[in-house]
């Protein structure tokens, strides 16, 4: 894995030629942010409703210590194998930006988000620079399934992303913070089973030529910017720098949690896992495995594996706890002061915090099983939206699974769609039921 975090960082694509205009996507510069901004205040209303909010005003986003600040984010999450952010180059012009977010490569799945300039959109270059970093994604990142959360509002991108061959799997409610306020958006997906024999790339280009035979030429560059002033660059990285070591204060980096316990039912209660809790962890997980697939040959391979004694010491000592970690927040679940279960968040949203959930129950616990997760899920979600000031969480449900889903019904959770080839907590790929509860408007 540590070839490719390294070389995520350096991945350019292209050239692909289009209606006679040269299409390469190549990682983003500091020399490039004079024609970022102006290509962006120009386009202000057709972005802005649609980007993440912000307490600034637009032309204060797109300073060039904004996009310094954005060059060395894009670096480091592309060097830890999170992210691969790319600028659309159309014949040497800098025609808008195209990514890769939130990869993960243990479940094979990544968000795809892109911006064009207005002035080539219309030629279709956002559907081909979309079309070959899904090809790298599918291909050298080796990914399965690619999302794209869309507004309702944006019809363009819906249907360029249905052209691409992306279908409509959900509505996510309350996804994401957008024009000032938290909005519905539609989960679109496409997984590396709907490729088309030749590929993304090759099948657009394709079907563009035929649909758009006669499209006039993309406009060309004008002259260069004048360079960003090194002392800019060294202000911009150093907030940078220090914001990240600012985010260490965040609660979502906390390692300390409170016991978290029910009035209503004193017996369950939530807290940090113990070293000594490893036994009943590897024992519970393989009962509860066993219940889920009662093949006795897969409780001998892999997962037994992933649940021995070594690798519950790797995960308590050497996993930061906290929810910004890449284990997630996991908090134990206690019956009358036993161990019986876990529950965790984790795939902290970047850009709004928005988490996912797994919660699992010993089913050595028998008839009380369910009354025991239903509160301990309902623990979790207070305790998220109260004390980490989360605003959305989710949790993937396999359709057959109806104790989960009647779980989910009670604490609040919606159903709002179905997710084709996804990766669920258990570890299985099949199509999995989306469920979420977003934080309560109202305050009592």
């Amino acid at each position: 894995m540590s070839d490719q975090q390294t070389s995520l960082s350096r991945v350019r694509l292209g050239p692909v030629v289009l209606h006679g205009a040269t299409v390469v996507l190549r990682p983003p510069r500091i020399a490039d942010h004079g024609q970022w901004r102006r290509i962006r205040l120009r386009d202000r209303r057709l972005i802005e409703p649609f980007w993440s909010s912000s307490p600034l005003d637009w032309s204060a986003r797109h300073t060039a210590k904004m996009w310094v600040r954005e060059c060395l984010s894009v670096r480091g999450e592309a060097r830890a194998g999170r992210r691969v952010a790319m600028v659309i180059e159309v014949d040497g012009r800098f025609a808008g930006q195209v990514e890769l977010i939130s990869i993960d490569t243990e479940a094979g799945s990544a968000e795809l988000g892109v911006w064009v300039d207005a002035e080539v959109a219309r030629h279709g270059i956002g559907g081909l620079a979309a079309a070959m970093l899904i090809d790298f994604g599918f291909g050298p990142v080796g990914l399965q399934r690619i999302t794209a959360p869309i507004s309702p509002a944006n019809v363009a991108t819906a249907s360029g992303a249905e052209r691409l061959g992306f279908q409509r799997e959900a509505m996510m409610t309350r996804y994401f913070d957008a024009g000032g306020a938290r909005r519905d958006h539609e989960l679109w997906a496409v997984t590396a089973a709907m490729a088309p024999p030749e590929g993304f790339t090759a099948a657009w280009v394709r079907r563009h030529r035929t649909d758009h035979p006669t499209l006039a030429p993309v406009p060309a560059p004008g002259p260069p910017d004048p360079p960003v002033p090194a002392g800019t660059v060294m202000a911009a990285a150093a907030r940078y720098y220090a914001g990240r070591a600012l985010h260490l204060l965040d609660p979502l980096h906390a390692t300390q949690v409170t016991p978290l316990g029910d009035l209503d039912d004193p017996r369950v209660v939530l807290r940090k896992r113990r070293l000594t809790d490893g036994r009943q962890w590897r024992a519970a997980r393989l009962r509860a495995r066993a219940a889920l697939d009662p093949d006795p040959a897969a409780l001998e391979s892999e997962w037994a594996a992933k649940h021995s004694n070594s690798q519950w010491l790797r995960e308590s000592l050497l996993a930061r706890p906290g929810l910004r970690s890449s284990a997630g927040l996991v908090l134990a679940i206690e019956v009358d002061g036993a161990y019986a279960g876990e529950c965790r968040l984790f795939d902290l949203d970047m850009f709004d915090r928005n988490a996912r959930m797994f919660v699992w129950t010993d089913p050595a616990l028998g008839a009380e099983e369910g009354r025991v997760r239903t509160t301990a899920t309902r623990l979790l979600v207070a305790y998220a939206f109260g004390a980490l000031g989360l605003c959305r969480i989710d949790t993937a449900i396999e359709p057959g699974d109806r104790d989960a889903a009647a779980v989910a019904a009670e604490v609040g959770m919606v159903r709002e769609g179905r997710m084709s080839r996804f990766v669920g907590a258990t570890g299985r790929r099949a199509d999995h039921d989306l469920w979420a509860v977003t934080v309560p408007t109202d305050p009592a």
